[in-house]
This record gives structure tokens, sequence and C-alpha cells, in this order.
């Protein structure tokens, strides 16, 4: 008896049917702690520094490695000792510039149109911009967006971010130029993607901070477009 209510002590109470995001902040090679980023209504959030425990056995797939600074998804648990992540999943990231005018007529002239599109894509989005020393803007003509998820709904959202042009009535081409890091540029099979329409890389540093990244051009029809980003996750996104 005494050993069955041990048991009912520990065991798994789910507190979300729907995953929770949050930001790895420390992996030790077997757990680690994620900060999530939705409040948590919950007596023990307070521990920890508000940080949710993750085990290598509650990894999709189990024991892979996480990386401090990546985003995941889980479903959140208490089981008597603390807040804990399961099915714990490292969404993908492809980063995007967009001119100026173009990021302010999607999300308005601050930005307050962000939000409502993140969560009707599903994904999460940090968009950044370069300042100079003295805190002015640079003279970069672009802004950055990182666009974090699953797979799918990652290639939506740039589907849904790129610029079109209409072909003919029956066709639609799209443009989006993507931010590659340097070190991740020689996983990516360029001949493979020109299967599916236009492809340019840039021949030098489109930017050195935070990583240097080169611009890679991807302009194809629909559903090339797709197929193209997809492929691109596969061989870039670990």
């Amino acid at each position: 008896k005494l050993l069955a209510q041990v048991a009912m002590a520990f065991a798994r109470q789910h507190l979300t049917s729907t995953p929770v995001v949050g930001k790895v902040v420390e992996w030790k090679k077997t757990h680690g702690w994620i900060e999530p980023e939705c409040s948590i209504d919950h007596p023990d959030i307070g521990k920890h520094q508000g940080h949710i425990f993750v085990h290598g056995e509650d990894i999709v797939p189990k024991w892979r490695g996480l990386v401090a600074g990546s985003m995941v998804e889980f479903i959140l648990y208490f089981d008597g000792h603390g807040l804990g992540a399961e099915e714990c999943m490292a969404r993908k990231v492809l980063r995007v510039t967009l001119a100026w005018k173009q990021a302010q007529d999607l999300f308005g002239a601050d930005g307050q149109g962000l939000a409502e599109f993140e969560a009707k894509m599903q994904v999460s989005i940090r968009a950044y911009q370069w300042c100079q020393m003295d805190g002015t803007n640079s003279d970069l003509p672009f802004l950055l967006f990182e666009i974090w998820g699953r797979p799918q709904a990652v290639v939506e959202t740039i589907d849904a971010l790129a610029m079109k042009r209409e072909d003919s009535k029956d066709s639609e081409t799209l443009c989006v130029n993507l931010l590659l890091p340097e070190s991740r540029l020689w996983k990516v099979d360029l001949f493979q993607l020109q299967h599916f329409g236009g492809l340019e890389v840039s021949s030098s540093i489109t930017i050195t901070d935070p990583m240097p990244c080169r611009t890679l051009t991807l302009q194809a029809m629909q559903p090339n477009f797709r197929s193209a980003l997809h492929a691109l996750i596969a061989q870039a996104c670990d």
C-alpha cells in the first residue's frame, strides 16, 4: 500500500494538452532546463528561476542532445518533484530578410501585428534590426526574422512572407531572401535545390553579427517553392 501511494505521488500529471514553447537555457549531456515563452500558473513555477526540467529520455528522438539557445516545444507535466517537459522536440529555424517597407506592410509600423501572425502560423518569430554603436539605426536596408517551428509550419510561414509575382493567370512565382550561416553552407546541396527553381548565393558575407551569413535567394513557382524550403530544412537544420 505504501509503495502504491509513493507511485501515485510521483506519477506524471499532464498540465497542458497542446505543446508549450520555450528556449533551452542549459543542457548538461543528459538533462537540461527550458525557459517557457508563456506564463505558467502553477505553485512550483517559482522553483529553479522559472525554468522547466527536461531529461534525455523525454526528447524526441530520445537522448538527442539539445543546444542552448534553441527553441523547443513540449508537453508540461508535474510529478511531485517539480515541473518537467515531456515529448520535447527541437524546433527548426530559417532566417528571412525583409525590406523595411515590406515588413511594415505585413506587421504594422511598430510590429504590432507580429504576435497575431505568430499565433496564426503556429511559429515563434524573432525580429532583429541592426544599430550603430551610438544607438542609431544602421544603413542595412532590411530586418532579419528568425522563424522557429515544425518544418511544415516554417515552410507555410515563409510562403506567406515571400514576395509574389504573377507570371500568368495560372501561375505565381514566389521569391524570398534567406540568411544561411557560413557554418551550414557546406551542408546545402545547391544542385538539388536548383531543381525546384532559381537559386543564388551571395558572393560575399551579408552580415557578420551574430554570425557570418550569406544570402540565399530562392525563386520558384508553387508547389516547387515549398518543396525547396522543405529540402533546405532537411539539409541545413539539424
